[in-house]
């Protein structure tokens, strides 16, 4: 499965940062992801050169010089970011993260909703359940800290599951730790337990 999701074409924003979570949380990802770009080299030494105007690589330099280290971000304003990926911490740099609260479960858009197109950190807290449900298109959920189990197994750090109409699943947070987690996805949640029709307004 995670190589079916690495090797999946980014073509947004949202794809972009998953793909690169996923490939920054476990070593095993990282060496897959690092031999795509080995041969994603391999294919661009031998294209054809385009020219490059001074100016827009001057920006570019410009760009870099002012661009904050990953390292000096401030994260007294969120302890959560210590937990996140790289990746995303740069993503979220200077900014507060906005978090929707549904009892013991938080959820932050990372990614401006885009063709239902969603990009999310999921926050479940220790022992909390998301209410039973499904899914309009497929997700894509990767575990960033604690774990968590549902009607088709455990899930701890590093471990992606891929989800869609067909997983109608309880999600439940890791007694002790909880998890956070980084949900991509395409369409609209769907509840489907009891009191699924006012959550689905609530959510969607």
């Amino acid at each position: 499965m995670t190589f079916e999701i690495l090797s999946t074409p980014v073509n947004s924003p949202a794809s972009l940062i998953f793909q690169q979570c996923l490939a920054e949380v476990v070593p095993e990802n990282r060496s897959l992801n690092s031999a795509m770009n080995e041969v994603g080299g391999y294919f661009l030494d031998r294209s054809e050169i385009s020219p490059l105007s001074s100016e827009l690589w001057n920006k570019v330099l410009d760009q870099t010089k002012n661009e904050t280290s990953v390292n000096e971000i401030d994260e007294s304003y969120d302890p959560l970011l210590s937990q996140l990926p790289v990746t995303l911490r740069s993503h979220l740099r200077n900014k507060n993260i906005k978090w929707k609260s549904f009892k013991d479960v938080k959820v932050a858009s990372i990614i401006p909703k885009d063709n239902n197109e969603k990009l999310e950190l999921i926050h479940v807290m220790p022992g909390a359940k998301i209410p039973q449900h499904t899914h309009e298109g497929n997700e894509s959920f990767l575990v960033l800290h604690g774990s968590y189990s549902d009607e088709y197994g455990n899930y701890k750090r590093g471990s992606v599951q891929v989800r869609s109409d067909d997983h109608n699943h309880t999600p439940i947070g890791h007694a002790q730790t909880g998890c956070i987690g980084l949900a991509y996805t395409h369409g609209k949640i769907k509840f489907s337990g009891k009191f699924g029709k006012l959550l689905n307004l609530i959510a969607n």
